[in-house]
């Protein structure tokens, strides 16, 4: 039975890794940032409440999300009056994940100052095309 259950799972394993692979393919590491815990913000705490949001769904060991942290960070610093930026540990809330049908991580969800989505990105994003998409929509 057992090996029944693990050819089963064999394709989803392959498939799983296959698109970890093709996220992360052409990125180099980065080391793990000491600065501000931006996954300790709950996203419904500040979703709403008068500042546009930027949250980011992701996981700890997944090296984009890694990448990406730096930016998140520079931008919560940078932009800490007028921008809230959480990250969701989405294997720790995974009632957001599918709440938000996060199907690929990182995911970027923009929020309005009412709480209301109003875009998303897949995978690395970098500061100024945040930064560029959120002057565009009138929310920096």
């Amino acid at each position: 039975m057992r090996l029944r259950i693990a050819w089963l799972l064999f394709p989803l394993v392959l498939v799983a890794t296959a698109g970890i692979s093709i996220l992360s393919s052409g990125c180099e590491t980065s080391a793990p940032s000491e600065g501000l815990d931006l996954a300790s913000i709950p996203l419904e705490d500040v979703r709403g409440n008068g500042k546009p949001t930027l949250a980011e769904f992701g996981w700890k060991d997944c090296i984009p999300c890694k990448q990406m942290k730096p930016i998140l960070e520079e931008l919560s610093i940078e932009y800490q009056d007028r921008l809230n930026v959480v990250i969701v540990e989405v294997y720790d809330h995974m009632d957001l994940a599918r709440q938000y049908e996060i199907m690929t991580i990182p995911t970027q969800i923009v929020f309005d100052r009412d709480g209301t989505r109003v875009t998303s990105h897949i995978g690395l994003w970098t500061k100024d095309q945040i930064v560029s998409t959120l002057q565009k929509r009138g929310l920096l």
